[in-house]
């Protein structure tokens, strides 16, 4: 099945439909300003198909925020898997998480920016997000650490890299200034990921 994150077309499936309407609209105003009754005439589906799938819009955006977020970090967990030199693999996960929140600039704004806030749900959505996203810089990085290292002291570095990613990610898209071009800004945000790690190592050295 295609991604939705690469669907440009409206799909056949009445789910996908709706999703898919909901993505159009909620990226392109606010979520308050939009109405079930617009998102059903853009998916053209009936409201009652859309109670079938779904009982609130509040369900729907926070089911479609979890859709993307899950999309978006499989490519980035493909990006990974995907690279056999472990070195580059902090890179290859980083570059793709950059490439797709670029090219995906209105979908980026969505997750990152404009649905910030919504909801109690969407925002636990976003906190699982960026857990699940540290878990793997986690998985990564402990491939390469002294035993000596805890698993824990991973962990939080971990967390704190998935923010200063994202934060540098939101001042791309949301600033009017000329964008960074994607190979450098990950290569920078890959050093300082290696840099905070390389410090852990040392500081847990000193401190034995």
């Amino acid at each position: 099945m295609k991604l939705l994150l690469f669907t440009s077309t409206m799909p056949s499936n009445a789910r996908e439909k709706i999703l898919f309407a909901a993505l159009q609209l909620f990226t392109a105003r606010s979520y308050n300003a939009i109405s079930i009754l617009e998102i059903v005439e853009h998916a053209h589906v009936s409201k009652t198909t859309f109670y079938q799938y779904f009982s609130s819009k509040e369900e729907l955006l926070t089911v479609l925020v979890e859709q993307l977020v899950d999309e978006i970090l499989g490519e980035v967990h493909k990006a990974i898997e995907g690279e056999r030199d472990f070195s580059y693999k902090g890179y290859a996960g980083i570059r793709r998480y950059i490439q797709l929140c670029t090219e995906q600039e209105a979908v980026a704004k969505f997750l990152l920016v404009s649905s910030v806030g919504v909801s109690t749900q969407v925002e636990e959505v976003r906190r699982q997000a960026h857990i699940h996203f540290s878990q793997m810089i986690f998985q990564t990085a402990q491939r390469g650490m002294p035993p000596t290292v805890s698993d824990a002291s991973i962990q939080v570095v971990s967390r704190a890299m998935v923010g200063a990613v994202n934060e540098v990610v939101i001042q791309q898209i949301s600033d009017g200034e000329e964008k960074v071009e994607i190979d450098e800004l990950a290569r920078l945000l890959n050093r300082i990921v290696v840099g905070s790690f390389t410090k852990l190592v040392l500081s847990q050295q000193d401190d034995g």
